[in-house]
């Protein structure tokens, strides 16, 4: 039993270690050094705890077969935690050849700053609707979206920095 219990806390380490590097990861990429040095503190302390298990008897199947499933659930967990915590910020960007005038009033009225371009698409004028909002939020600009033109064509980005613009004191608390 002795054996499964061991495998066990190596799963558990490496599950808990992927998901802080990939936390670590988005943190250095949204330029949060702080806590990406942080978070990547902690994921190397819980990486050399977990290997050290591992390399000390590497004729027990169960500590490798452990190590390596913990890499994939962490990487799950981590991606979990990154779309529930949606930190940061998303360009939600819509071409409409229907009612891109409506669906800026209807982005304005929910509290949305939007940027209204006039563009040419392959046969016609398109007007270019582009919102800056929390990550959190990605959901309900995209309803508001479908809604007001479905047939409108939607690209979702994420910036890496965002200085200054339109934030509405209800919606974003940065």
């Amino acid at each position: 039993m002795n054996v499964f219990l061991e495998a066990f806390l190596i799963f558990g380490l490496r599950v808990l270690g992927i998901a802080i590097s990939t936390l670590s990861t988005l943190m250095t990429v949204q330029g949060r050094k702080f806590y990406a040095v942080v978070a990547g503190f902690f994921s190397s302390l819980v990486y050399v705890i977990a290997i050290g298990k591992v390399v000390t008897n590497l004729n027990n199947v169960w500590n490798i077969l452990a190590y390596a499933g913990g890499f994939a659930g962490g990487t799950l967990v981590g991606m979990v935690l990154d779309q529930r915590l949606a930190l940061g910020f998303a360009e939600v960007r819509f071409i409409s050849t229907d009612d891109g005038h409506g669906l800026a009033s209807a982005l304005r009225e929910a509290g949305f700053g939007v940027t209204e371009l006039q563009g040419r698409g392959r046969e016609r004028t398109v007007e270019v609707i582009a919102v800056l909002c929390p990550r959190k939020e990605v959901q309900s600009v995209l309803e508001i979206g479908q809604r007001v033109d479905e047939n409108a064509i939607v690209t979702v980005t994420e910036p890496r920095s965002v200085e200054r613009g339109y934030w509405h004191p209800e919606r974003c608390r940065r």
